[in-house]
């Protein structure tokens, strides 16, 4: 088991650029389960773009754990914490769960939350079973229309 004060050292590395963040990030995910809450808590607290998109990746490399707590980012009342839970669980969309708070998140407030939404929906291929064709009609219109 690691203990939470590698699982903070880790998470400090993260706003480190270059490789030693990215093997920050990549042990993390390993981690896995147990570096959930803290990852989240530097999430949303920590102002760093590039600390927090490196966060956002690590989160979603940790896989279907952190699908509901990135659901629930999205009611979050900072948008760029919301635009980054969108491209996490953009690396999640197989999960039915993931898929429909993206397609949710085509609704929100902020320009760039729906943005990120459609993006991450750009990279389902249409013939793919999962494709949400119904939900995508008008799928190549302008995003902040």
């Amino acid at each position: 088991m690691v203990d939470e004060k590698r699982i903070k050292e880790l998470i400090e590395t993260l706003a480190i650029p270059g490789r030693e963040g990215l093997k920050a990030s990549k042990e993390l995910a390993i981690i896995g389960t147990p570096a959930l809450s803290s990852l989240l808590e530097a999430l949303t607290s920590r102002k760093d773009e590039h600390f927090r998109k490196l966060a956002a990746l690590t989160l979603g490399r940790i896989g279907t754990p952190a699908i509901p707590p990135l659901i629930d980012l999205l009611k979050h009342e900072d948008p760029e914490v919301r635009r980054y839970a969108v491209d996490a669980l953009g690396a999640l969309q197989e999960d039915k769960r993931a898929l429909h708070a993206i397609l949710q998140a085509r609704k929100d407030p902020d320009d760039e939350v729906r943005v990120a939404a459609w993006r991450a929906l750009e990279h389902i291929p249409p013939h793919e079973p999962r494709f949400p064709r119904k939900a995508l009609t008008g799928r190549r219109r302008d995003p902040l229309a």
